[in-house]
């Protein structure tokens, strides 16, 4: 059972899709839903969205989503270089600390 193979990989995506359909099945709010579940008083949903199933799975995914892709586009501007930052030397006598020509008199 190698990890490179197809069939290994395909098996391994079922088994995830497999659990995570089971994971949705088994929330608590969606089994109130279908009345599996008694309704407990203790969390009862303080807004109108707490109460929709699987709100709280969405919520995170998109907030997940959210902090990828923001965090991707302001720390990817503070840490980005420009694809020439490492053309020159440290050492190259000819440039100064921040990579511009020196002039020949200097």
């Amino acid at each position: 059972m190698a990890l490179d193979d197809p069939k290994t990989i395909r098996k391994l995506w079922l088994g995830f899709y497999a659990v995570l359909g089971l994971l949705v099945l088994l929330d608590p709010k969606l089994l109130e839903l279908l009345h599996v579940l008694e309704h407990d008083p203790h969390h009862a949903a303080h807004f109108v969205v707490d109460g929709w199933p699987e709100f709280y799975a969405v919520y995170g995914f998109a907030t997940c989503c959210l902090m990828v892709f923001g965090s991707k586009l302001v720390i990817g501007k503070i840490l980005m270089r420009p694809d020439s930052y490492y053309d020159h030397s440290p050492l190259d006598p000819t440039r100064d600390a921040k990579g511009r020509r020196l002039r020949d008199g200097h």
